[in-house]
């Protein structure tokens, strides 16, 4: 009786996912110790916005909310690269709580960890617990977001409107296309209201997602001097840097995790990633046509905002196969519905080849680190160690060991002419192109009067650095 009884915790199950991926996350932590180019972004937005532009560099189109949880680590004066790091694994269980809770929710405990489970396994889920990237928080606020609209339907209480509405905001605050959840849940308020006949939640949510999303125009009006700064300023950022290297309706220059390019890029994600689960998230969504219990909440909170997201990063210029992800713990659970029909053996053998084939992706997007690991280091950790005032660098990876550093985005490509080193007089140069022309280019940066310090040529690339 109390096997059974423990079985039946929901504790019980939320103490054993916790465990697992703890276990998993503390033996792999080393493996995923670099930095990839967007972590150093936001940490040296976060220095140069709580430096007072002293230090960092400063890139305005970066959603404020983790750059303003990077820089209170700034502040504290702790290292802000292992505490980022703890934050999102912090938010990854977060995530695969609220997935849990949902999935109980709406369909049942087994589901429920099931759909955690595969979750928590995928390949993509498993590689971005380690990064300093605004996934896991996209990931964690919509469905805390979702969770307690969910529960202010079957409790009617009002503090639900307020947790939802606040975790709505902090999901807009983590990435800003994530308004689209806004959209989402006042269609769910809308059905509730008429079911109910009760129609102040949908005011009162609005309300206070209104209050809690403005911290973005008060963080600009304190920073900027307007509270649309970091609008304007990412405008202007894009026309003055990007505009010069990328057509940005493709931006082929973008690197991805598993794909080396964007043609049918979402659809690939998903295909490759759910592999063998692919045809139980169809069967899953056709047992919940079938299904009169929670149909309107599942398809209102689980379909169309897979549906949605879908559809914007499709069409959005920029992309990227870990935008997608945020659709997965829809389809964890979509999948985890199509397997509960299954023979247990069956459901075992099936979700065995899945994990199988996440490790394998893991382990491909851990050899690609370990392939590029001369490249990170070479800005996170110099092979020489200069003391430099001004440091001009094409990787922000650099701003780790130096603080002061100037990253235009057209630095070193292959139609640089050197007008920002005029423009910026920095004393220290970390060059490193693939181009042909380098040649020249390293010819004019000694023309500037800059003494070369180191050299590496690896035959297709060429890492240096220049001191004045």
């Amino acid at each position: 009786m109390r096997y059974k009884r423990l079985l039946n915790s929901k504790l019980f199950w939320l103490a054993i996912i916790f465990f697992i991926s703890f276990s998993i996350y503390a033996i792999l932590f080393n493996q995923f110790n670099d930095i990839w180019w967007d972590e150093a972004s936001y940490i040296g937005t976060a220095k140069f916005i709580f430096s007072g532009g002293k230090e960092g560099v400063f890139e305005p189109m970066r959603p404020i909310l983790l750059v303003f949880l990077m820089g209170i680590f700034y502040k504290l004066g702790v290292d802000m690269i292992l505490f980022g790091k703890l934050l999102i694994f912090l938010l990854s269980f977060f995530t695969i709580i609220f997935c849990y809770l949902i999935g109980k929710e709406l369909f049942n405990e087994k589901i429920a960890f099931i759909g955690s489970l595969i979750l928590l396994v995928n390949s993509m889920f498993f590689v971005f617990m380690y990064r300093i990237y605004t996934e896991m928080l996209s990931m964690c606020f919509i469905l805390g977001s979702i969770f307690f609209m969910i529960k202010l339907a079957k409790t009617n209480k009002k503090v639900f409107v307020f947790l939802s509405a606040f975790f709505c905001a902090l999901a807009f605050l983590s990435k800003y296309p994530n308004v689209l959840l806004a959209v989402i849940l006042n269609i769910f308020l809308a059905y509730y209201s008429y079911k109910e006949k009760k129609f102040r939640e949908i005011i009162f949510f609005n309300l206070f997602f209104a209050i809690f999303a403005s911290f973005f125009l008060i963080f600009g009006e304190v920073f900027g001097g307007e509270p649309l700064f970091f609008w304007n300023a990412s405008q202007n950022y894009f026309k003055e840097n990007l505009g010069h290297l990328y057509d940005l309706r493709a931006f082929p220059g973008i690197p991805k995790t598993f794909f080396t390019t964007t043609d049918f890029i979402y659809f690939k994600t998903i295909l490759y990633l759910f592999n063998i689960l692919v045809p139980f998230i169809f069967v899953g969504l056709w047992k919940i046509s079938k299904e009169k219990n929670n149909f309107a909440e599942r398809v209102i909170v689980l379909i169309l905002p897979t549906i949605l997201f879908f559809i914007f990063y499709q069409i959005f210029y920029l992309k990227q196969d870990r935008y997608i992800m945020l659709v997965f713990p829809f389809l964890a659970l979509f999948s985890a519905f199509g397997l509960c029909g299954l023979e247990k053996w069956k459901k075992i053998f099936v979700i065995a080849i899945y994990v199988t084939i996440s490790l394998i992706l893991v382990s491909i997007v851990l050899n690609f680190s370990n392939n590029e690991i001369a490249y990170w280091k070479f800005f996170s950790n110099p092979p020489i160690n200069l003391s430099c005032e001004r440091v001009a660098t094409s990787d922000p990876r650099t701003l780790i060991r130096y603080n002061n550093v100037v990253f235009p985005y057209e630095v070193f490509d292959k139609t640089w002419k050197g007008g920002y080193l005029k423009k910026e007089n920095p004393d220290c140069i970390f060059y490193f192109s693939c181009y042909d022309k380098r040649d020249e280019q390293i010819k004019l940066i000694k023309e500037f009067g800059y003494v070369e310090k180191y050299k590496k040529d690896n035959g297709r690339c060429v890492y240096a650095i220049f001191k004045k």
